[in-house]
């Protein structure tokens, strides 16, 4: 790995540490049941936003499935707070 892509993803990995931090802030102190699922979705795209990095960091492809189910369960996961929230039931 190069030194300015090593570099690069430091700051990347810094910057999804950040962005972490405020939506568990969110998650934990939300007003309401929308801002906690909101907060919650960004976690699951901060969370694979550093599993990509790292697969660039590591120089390994191994890690980019879990990325695909966790982007499906994210998905999945709004989809059905959004139909609780909206309805009151999941079914």
């Amino acid at each position: 790995m190069s030194p300015f892509l090593a570099y690069v993803s430091m700051v990347c990995l810094a910057a999804l540490l950040v962005a972490s931090a405020v939506c568990l802030y969110r998650l934990a102190l939300g007003p309401t049941a929308a801002d906690r699922a909101v907060a919650f979705d960004t976690l699951v795209a901060v969370f694979i936003g550093v599993v990509c990095v790292l697969c660039i960091r590591w120089d390994s492809v191994l890690y980019f499935d879990a990325v695909w189910i966790l982007t499906l369960v994210g998905f999945l996961g709004s989809v059905s707070i959004a139909r609780f929230l909206e309805r009151g039931r999941v079914f």
